[in-house]
C-alpha cells in the first residue's frame, strides 16, 4: 500500500505492537525497569485524537497544552480529554478535536484505535483514536486549552528520539524524548502513543521497500544466476 493511511487502517484491525512498541518511549529506572500500572476502577476515562495526514509524507497533529490547565499543563499532547457520560472514545476524541483546535468531524475519517494506556499523574485511562485527513488542516485554537497546534512529519520522529536523566516525583529516571519544539520536550503519554504509531510507520516503510528490492533483483541478477545461463 503506497499510502500510510490505508496501511494504518488495515493494521489497526490486526494485533497491535502494544507494550513492545510503547516501552521505547516510556521513562524507566536506571536498572531498566518501568513504572507500569493497571488503571484503577476510578481511573478517568479519556480519549485523544491521533490525526494523521494521508499521502507520501504522513504527518501527525500535536498541540501545546495551556499552562493554566489542571493536568499536563504546558506539555505537548494530542487533542483530547475526558470521555463524557454517554460518549464512546471516538465521540469524545472528535468532540475534543473540534473544541480544542477547530477541526470538524467532516474533515477527518476515523480508522481505528491504537493501544490504550494509563497515566498515573492525571489518573487517566487513555484511548488513542486514530483519524486521517487529506492534508495538514488549519487550526482554530481554543486559547483556554491550547497554546499552539503544529504538524510533525513521522519521518522527522522516526529514529530521532534521545534520552535524558531526569528527577521526577517518583525517582531518578531515564526519559526518552524528542526535541521537536523550541521550548518543550515531547515525552510521556504522548510519546508513548507515538511510539506505537511509529512502529506501524516502520512496518509500512519496510513493506514499501520490498517491491523495490524485487525489482532490483530482476534488473541485476546474481552472479550465480549469470553463471547458470552460460
Amino acid at each position: 500500500m503506497d499510502d500510510f493511511a490505508s496501511f494504518l487502517a488495515v493494521a489497526l484491525r490486526r494485533e497491535l505492537p502494544g507494550w513492545s512498541a510503547q516501552q521505547r518511549m516510556m521513562p524507566r529506572y536506571p536498572d531498566g525497569t518501568f513504572r507500569r500500572f493497571l488503571p484503577p476502577p476510578d481511573a478517568r476515562r479519556s480519549a485523544v485524537a491521533v490525526l494523521v495526514t494521508s499521502g507520501e509524507r504522513p504527518s501527525v497533529l500535536l498541540t501545546l497544552r495551556s499552562s493554566t490547565l489542571r493536568h499536563h499543563r504546558g506539555q505537548i499532547s494530542f487533542p483530547g480529554g475526558r470521555i463524557e457520560a454517554g460518549e464512546s472514545p471516538t465521540d469524545a476524541a472528535l468532540r475534543e478535536l473540534g473544541e480544542e483546535v477547530g477541526i470538524a468531524l467532516t474533515d477527518v475519517r476515523v480508522i481505528g484505535m491504537l493501544s490504550s494506556l494509563y497515566t498515573p499523574p492525571s489518573n487517566s485511562a487513555i484511548v488513542p483514536v486514530a483519524m486521517v485527513c487529506r492534508s495538514q488542516l488549519d487550526c482554530r485554537l481554543d486559547a483556554t486549552e491550547v497554546e499552539e497546534a503544529f504538524w510533525v512529519e513521522l519521518s522527522a520522529l522516526d529514529g530521532a528520539a534521545i534520552e535524558e536523566e531526569w528527577e521526577l516525583p517518583y525517582g531518578h529516571m531515564i526519559v526518552p524524548l524528542w526535541r521537536i519544539h523550541p521550548r518543550v520536550p515531547l515525552w510521556g503519554a504522548t510519546a508513548i502513543v507515538l511510539a506505537e504509531l511509529l512502529a506501524l510507520y516502520e512496518q509500512w516503510i519496510k513493506q514499501r521497500a520490498i517491491p523495490a528490492e524485487r525489482a532490483a533483483d530482476d534488473q541485476y541478477p546474481t552472479a550465480l544466476e549469470d553463471r547458470s545461463e552460460d
